[in-house]
This record gives structure tokens, sequence and C-alpha cells, in this order.
């Protein structure tokens, strides 16, 4: 886990490794709404965009090769589009379908702050960060909020797109305004799974 303090508030901001991220996700595998949230907020939806999921959001793609975007429809930023994963997808169906939903209905019938709690708890509650410190003797998980599951999402998705228009397309599907508000708030050091690749392409390792 790569962690730093806030540039001028008290906390830290937090990027989970790969491994992490799948650590925090089997954390809720009994508990099926709680787990799509996490994955939903790990394709780099804000917790208050989180309650507002149905399955008529999901759109498949113009192309031969089966992918999805998911519709952001009130976002803080206005509309936009996020990419997420074939199986993020199909998660949102079968719960759908567990559940007796329509395709309106959104998925998450919890408050952003009740989502905030199941990841970094308070007084009345243990989050799931609380008891995977304790699990795993790593302290740094006591600094993980709900809003660095989305911070994760940008900098690997950002680092992995290896192109010129890398930072215009993550504004877009992250639904950021300036490049500024990105960089200042989110972009952090190249993961360290990344950073392994780059250095032995630079014949560093």
């Amino acid at each position: 886990m790569q962690i730093e303090p806030m540039p001028s508030d008290d906390g830290y901001r937090c990027w989970l490794s790969p491994s992490e991220q799948t650590k925090l996700v089997e954390h809720f595998s009994s508990e099926p709404k709680k787990r799509f949230a996490v994955e939903l907020m790990l394709d780099g939806l804000r917790s208050e965009e989180v309650p507002r999921v149905a399955t008529r959001d999901f759109r498949r793609l113009d192309g031969d090769e089966e992918a999805f975007k998911l519709r952001v429809r009130e976002g803080k930023t206005g509309w936009r589009e996020c990419p997420v994963s074939t199986k993020t997808k199909e998660r949102a169906f079968m719960l759908k379908n567990t559940i007796g939903l329509t395709k309106n209905d959104p998925l998450i019938d919890f408050t952003a702050r009740t989502v905030q709690r199941w990841i970094a708890g308070d007084n009345r509650i243990t989050g799931a960060v609380e008891k995977l410190a304790e699990q795993t003797g790593n302290d740094d998980w006591l600094h993980v909020t709900a809003h660095d599951l989305r911070r994760t999402w940008a900098t690997s998705t950002y680092y992995s797109l290896s192109a010129p228009y890398a930072l215009e397309v993550i504004l877009q599907w992250g639904g950021w305004s300036s490049g500024e508000t990105f960089r200042e708030n989110y972009l952090g050091k190249e993961p360290d799974h990344l950073a392994i690749e780059m250095m032995d392409e630079a014949g560093l390792r």
C-alpha cells in the first residue's frame, strides 16, 4: 500500500495494490450488496454515486469484443460513462435477479454515508479496514477511506494508459473538470506492480 500525508489536512491519502483490492472485495464475499458497492468504487465511482446505480445504466459497447461502460447519470460534474469490467456487470444483473428488482431500481438501497462506513467505520460500527488491519498486521489499512478506492482506480488507470491522451480520457471517465484537480487530489506515484515493469524496461532492476 502506498500512503502519503494530506497536503493541508490531517490524515492520509492511500492507494491499494491489486492484492489489497482483492482482499477488500473478498472481505465482503458473503455480503453481495457490500461487495458490489466496493467493486463500483474500485471502478471509479464516488460513494454518493453508488446508491443510484441500476442495471439500466450498463451499456454494452459497439464492437466485436464484449465490453461495458456504466452510465453515471447524476455525477458531481454531470453525466459520464465509466468503464466497468464484465465481471462487475454480471454481478449487477445477478444481484438484480436475486433481489427481484426491475432494471430501473437502484441495486444498493443504502445512503452514501452507510457505504462509506462499510469501508471505514465510526464509533458505532467497525468497518472493513479496521478488520483487515487486525488480520494482516498492517496498520496502513486504518488510514483507508471509501474515497481511496476511487483514488486507487484513478492512479492505476492513468498509468496503465500509455498514450498521450491518457489525461483527457481519465478526466472523462472519472468525471473531473480539470487536470489540476486530478493531479493534486488523486494522482499518486506509479503503483508498485507497474513500477516493477517500468524498472525492467529501463534496466533498473
